[in-house]
């Protein structure tokens, strides 16, 4: 008789918005503890903060450059 052979279980992969919640809520709890040791989660959190609100700061001016005469009668 044949040894029988137990089939390995192969687990699903986390779904990668939950882990990135899960990432997100830990750096907020360090954050919230007061922490600001300098250890690497502080400066994950700092790295994400600053990414997540980059679309609220204004935007850099920047110069515009003139449209040469030639392109603008060609208009």
């Amino acid at each position: 008789m044949a040894p029988q052979v137990e089939l390995q279980r192969v687990t699903e992969p986390a779904d990668e918005a939950d882990i990135l919640r899960e990432q997100l809520d830990y750096l907020i709890d360090h954050a919230a503890r007061g922490a600001e040791c300098g250890c690497a989660a502080c400066h994950r959190y700092l790295r994400v903060r600053a990414i997540l609100l980059e679309i609220f700061q204004e935007p850099q001016a920047t110069k515009v450059r003139e449209i040469p005469t030639a392109l603008a009668r060609a208009a």
